[in-house]
């Protein structure tokens, strides 16, 4: 799945967060396994803003999504985008569009957050929902 190379780099990223040793090992097992169990259609979730609707790039949406709807909107405070308003993206993508490497990479430096990381920006998602939502 890895080059030897990227599971170096995924390596040293764990030892730069602190893991070490037999740690290392064994979180790296455990990110490999949470990429396997992803279906083969996966909802994912991304938060933008935008001045309305039509102002967002649905051909582009985006790289960084959730697959937990509930703890995006109620524990992630990071928006993407410009704009006066905030839109919850749903969308479904085939596990052939993830960048297994990046997310693993974003969740061991940000793992709260569960990212699943599109590759080509999302290019080729299909687009289920754009809902304009209040960020409390």
């Amino acid at each position: 799945m890895f080059s030897k190379k990227q599971i170096s780099d995924l390596k040293d990223t764990l030892e730069m967060m602190d893991f070490s040793g037999e740690d290392i090992n064994v979180e790296l097992k455990n990110l490999m396994t949470y990429i396997k169990s992803l279906p083969e259609k996966i909802t994912l979730y991304r938060i933008l803003k935008a001045d309305s609707k039509e102002d967002i790039d649905t051909e582009e949406l985006g790289s960084h999504y959730s697959p937990n709807k509930k703890d995006l909107l109620f524990s992630h405070s990071y928006v993407t985008g410009i704009g006066d308003n905030t839109f919850l993206v749903t969308v479904i993508a085939d596990k052939s569009q993830v960048d297994f490497f990046q997310t693993i990479h974003n969740n061991i430096l940000y793992p709260n957050e569960q990212e699943v990381t599109l590759k080509n920006k999302g290019k080729g998602v299909e687009i289920k929902s754009i809902k304009k939502i209040k960020v409390v």
